[in-house]
């Protein structure tokens, strides 16, 4: 959030409740409404762009005098309207779209006794390259006459009008108008993009209230466009998600030797699989989740904008809301299944995945434990053929030192000594091996209090 200077959080929000203020329009309008998908892209170029078709269509060759220059920034706004001529500019910036409506006052013509609707050469008044060099994708355009027109209108009028049968009616605001919209789209002229069109019977709504009606049914019309935009994309994915299941499911039932017994290397194999289909899934996730929670917000929204015209039916006619309950409410459950379906997967993806790493490491645990055993063995073999090797050390010593003693004695002139030398060296063994392991057991112990 970026406040302006000597701005405060307070103004922010106050500033950012009032941005978009409804429309105060009469009757007998002539209504061109465009929304273009331009991504959260910086909007100096749609401003700049816009500058120069409005100089065109109010014929500047500056900017006006009068227009206070807080009306004119030099950096794009989110909203911005102008009137002039009997032409309005109403321009507005979102997150992932622009719109743009002009607005021409008493445009609809008499022809007869009746409005002249839709006439073919009305969308001369649009500047030639309005749609070619916008800098964004057109994603649809609405055009929208307004008259008092009372004489009720029959389908085979609206079928010619239209020229389909796929449009819809109802009374809307009180019974205080009528809006008939035809749910299919009319090549222009110039081939290169389509108009959806709406008339409304404006008979008894004041300025403010018919500036409210239009502007619900422009957003109806936008964000029922921008719903639908998750379709395609949920259709190119399924195969993809669909195969990622039967994967997923494939290794789901090659883990029912859970409970047996299992070569780590096998497991983690499966581990490396389930891994891989983890991060397929993470895929499919990122190419989605912006797209459909976009879609689940347009759809909250259409339905808000719906319940607020307060349709009420016209004999032979389906209203607004029954069309796109059958139409709109199918596709978006569909991208809402496929969110479901993603999501369930993850969960299962995950769930096997922590199944398979604890069954790793309880392999892994019973290897170590086993290991740990074999180990133990032969710690104990080795202080077995220690005491053995220190058994044999105490016979070696003490023969040793025998041997030496008896070199001693014969070195000592000693009658006593020469008549009982066998005697001494007999009695010298045992005294000298029960010395021996007398220091070897101090050694010990010393040992192990270490």
């Amino acid at each position: 959030m970026t406040l302006q200077s000597g701005q405060t959080i307070q103004d922010y929000i106050d500033a950012e409740l009032h941005a978009r203020p409804y429309l105060r329009l009469s009757n007998n309008q002539r209504i061109f409404h465009f929304a273009f998908r331009t991504g959260e892209k910086n909007a100096n170029d749609e401003w700049a762009f816009l500058l120069d078709i409005m100089r065109e269509t109010y014929q500047w060759d500056r900017l006006p005098a009068d227009v206070p220059v807080d009306h004119m920034p030099d950096a794009s706004p989110r909203f911005f309207m102008h009137d002039e001529n009997d032409i309005i500019y109403r321009y507005e910036r979102h997150t992932e779209f622009t719109n743009l409506t002009l607005i021409f006052k008493n445009a609809v013509g008499m022809s007869g006794k009746r409005p002249d609707y839709f006439h073919p050469d009305a969308t001369n008044v649009l500047p030639d390259h309005l749609i070619s060099t916008f800098p964004g994708e057109l994603i649809q355009a609405l055009w929208l006459d307004m008259s008092a027109d009372k004489t009720p209108c029959q389908p085979s009028e609206l079928t010619a009008l239209f020229g389909h049968n796929n449009f819809t009616g109802s009374h809307v605001a009180d019974d205080m108008a009528s809006i008939f919209c035809s749910m299919k789209t009319a090549p222009h002229q110039d081939g290169h993009f389509g108009f959806t069109r709406v008339l409304i019977q404006n008979n008894k709504l004041s300025d403010e209230r018919t500036g409210r009606l239009v502007q619900r049914i422009l957003e109806i019309e936008t964000y029922r466009h921008f719903a639908m935009l998750s379709l395609p994309l949920v259709r190119e994915l399924t195969p993809q998600l669909a195969k990622t299941e039967n994967t997923l499911q494939r290794i789901s039932k090659g883990m029912t030797h859970i409970g047996g017994e299992r070569p780590t290397e096998v497991l983690e194999k499966e581990l490396a699989q389930i891994t891989d289909v983890t991060a397929r899934i993470e895929k499919l996730s990122a190419l989605t989740s912006y797209r459909l929670a976009a879609s689940k917000a347009y759809d909250a929204l259409i339905q808000s904008r719906i319940a607020d015209l307060r349709e009420t039916r016209i004999e032979n006619f389906q209203t607004i809301s029954q069309f796109l309950g059958r139409r709109l409410v199918p596709a978006i459950r569909t991208c809402f299944a496929f969110e479901r379906r993603l999501d369930d997967l993850a969960d299962r993806a995950q769930r096997n995945n922590t199944l398979l790493r604890t069954r790793i490491e309880m392999q892994i645990q019973i290897q170590n434990n086993s290991l740990l055993h074999s180990m133990e063995q032969r710690a104990r073999a080795q202080i077995r053929l220690q005491e053995i090797v220190e058994l044999l050390s105490i016979a070696a010593i003490t023969y040793y030192m025998v041997g030496l003693l008896a070199y001693v004695l014969k070195g000592i002139s000693s009658d006593f000594i020469d008549q009982h030398h066998r005697a001494i060296l007999a009695v010298a063994v045992p005294v000298i091996a029960l010395l021996h392991y007398t220091i070897l057991r101090q050694v010990r112990k010393s040992m192990r209090k270490d």
